[in-house]
């Protein structure tokens, strides 16, 4: 991928700065640079290390800026949207729960969560598994949300300051997507260790310095960067190596998409191999449908989560799932799938991730692809849905492909699906407003490889930066 937000050096000039994670200043290269996530911050540089072969952002503390403090994102009256969009959008389980249940999961007692967020990967576990205590740490302002909405025990601390986790040890520790975060790995990973029961289990993941090809697509590109948020991307080796450094005495590493799963213990752990979790992930929607959730929203999104993993388990949903989704889009957004012209032009006034929010559930496209998928080709709402969901997605990534841009796969499958139907019966202001929206956005567009960075110029910008840069306090 190369565009305004990604620009990949060629060649890869050298650089002397000392690697983030290993401290080498030998055979270090520069391998691209990346908008930063506050767009005054203008652009970053990526390095890839010589010796342990990681990644890291190089005068990272000249780009961490400082992040607005819990009570007073609390108080915004957009926040709820963030939240909302990662429980609508699964928060993770989709891909979460086929590593968490590679473990032995059956025989833990006691769950912990590192960076849980709003805490729905946390939810399942108590409501999946046999495991009497769960813990979720979680400093931001989403979990003060997540125990709020979804009734779980999240505390606001950091590990090494928490006072519920500090006289116990648990049999399974994860933390999905946090390493990367941490300036200091090592004590990290020696303080998550202390925790843990003799023959528990630590489960990490974490965005893996191989990931940094212009192949990668581009919203996994900009997720494994996260400029701005994350210092490093660790190579495997190194993962290991400072696994090993920590006291661990069996690890086990494997590429995961984007991304890279580390199971670390004591003693040798047996790993299921891999299984498709949808089956699981539905079954934790069915029971959350079958208890009312305090917030309405909260709700709907079960339902229509319940709903889509149904269809993808290739099953027939029942008719009270569709009625209390057609129930909860009146009540909460006040329209229905009968007026698709309203719903389109309200998710086309969208130009924000909130704005999005707003507009529609965010997992709804899903559901618009996934109604259709169960119906007759020869049914015309076929079409009708299949574009919407089109119109919704595209629109999404529009708004905010960063933060949407799992959109860009239902993409792919709603024209594949397009393509296969029989007839053709499309409404063509839809097609041409399609097209319009896909030329709108700039990680859909082939173009031509940009020329190297001229070094003087970059020079200039990095002068700049420096003069605008501020710490980051980390969520």
């Amino acid at each position: 991928m190369q565009n305004e937000r990604v620009v990949w050096y060629g060649p890869r000039p050298a650089t002397t700065e000392a690697c983030a994670v290993c401290g080498n200043t030998q055979h270090n290269h520069l391998v691209l640079q990346v908008a930063h996530w506050v767009k005054e911050m203008g652009m970053m540089e990526a390095a890839l290390c010589g010796a342990c072969g990681s990644a890291w952002f190089p005068d990272m503390e000249r780009f961490l800026v400082p992040y607005p403090d819990q009570n007073i994102i609390l108080q915004d009256p957009d926040f709820p949207y963030y939240i909302y969009h990662y429980l609508e959008m699964v928060g993770g389980l989709d891909w979460k729960v086929g590593l968490l249940e590679r473990l032995p999961f059956a025989g833990f007692r006691s769950v912990l969560e590192i960076g849980c967020n709003a805490g729905v990967a946390l939810d399942y576990c108590r409501t999946l598994w046999d495991a009497q205590t769960v813990i979720g740490l979680e400093p931001s302002a989403y979990g003060v949300m997540g125990q709020k909405l979804l009734e779980i025990p999240i505390h606001a601390h950091y590990l090494k300051d928490a006072p519920v986790v500090q006289s116990q040890q648990f049999d399974c520790i994860y933390a999905t997507e946090v390493l990367e975060h941490v300036p200091q790995p090592l004590a990290f990973l020696q303080e998550l260790r202390a925790r843990l029961n003799p023959g528990g289990v630590l489960l990490l993941t974490t965005p893996r310095a191989g990931a940094l090809e212009p192949q990668t697509p581009p919203g996994e590109l900009l997720a494994a960067l996260s400029p701005g948020a994350h210092y490093f991307l660790l190579s495997p080796e190194k993962l290991a190596d400072l696994a090993q450094q920590a006291g661990f005495g069996w690890s086990h590493i494997e590429p995961f998409g984007m991304t890279q799963l580390a199971v670390l213990s004591h003693a040798p752990v047996e790993l299921a191999p891999w299984f498709d979790a949808k089956a699981r992930v539905r079954e934790y929607y069915r029971r959350k449908t079958q208890a009312e959730a305090q917030d309405a929203r909260v709700q709907l999104g079960h339902w229509i989560n319940y709903h889509t993993h149904t269809a993808q388990a290739g099953m027939a949903v029942e008719d009270a799932a569709g009625q209390a989704i057609e129930s909860g889009l009146r009540q909460l957004f006040g329209i229905g799938l009968d007026q698709p012209q309203a719903l389109c032009d309200r998710v086309l006034a969208a130009d924000s991730l909130v704005g999005v929010g707003k507009a529609m559930p965010y997992n709804l496209p899903f559901y618009l692809y996934w109604r259709a998928r169960q119906l007759p080709e020869s049914d015309p709402r076929v079409w009708r849905y299949l574009q919407l969901a089109e119109i919704c997605a595209l629109q999404g990534l529009r708004a905010d492909f960063q933060n949407l841009f799992v959109y860009h796969a239902l993409v792919l499958q709603i024209g594949q699906a397009l393509a296969a139907l029989p007839v053709s019966q499309p409404d063509h202001a839809w097609t041409l407003l399609v097209r319009q929206i896909r030329q709108a956005i700039p990680e859909l567009q082939t173009q031509e490889p940009a020329p190297p960075v001229v070094s003087s110029v970059w020079s200039q910008m990095k002068s700049q930066l420096k003069r605008a840069g501020a710490r980051w306090m980390r969520v």
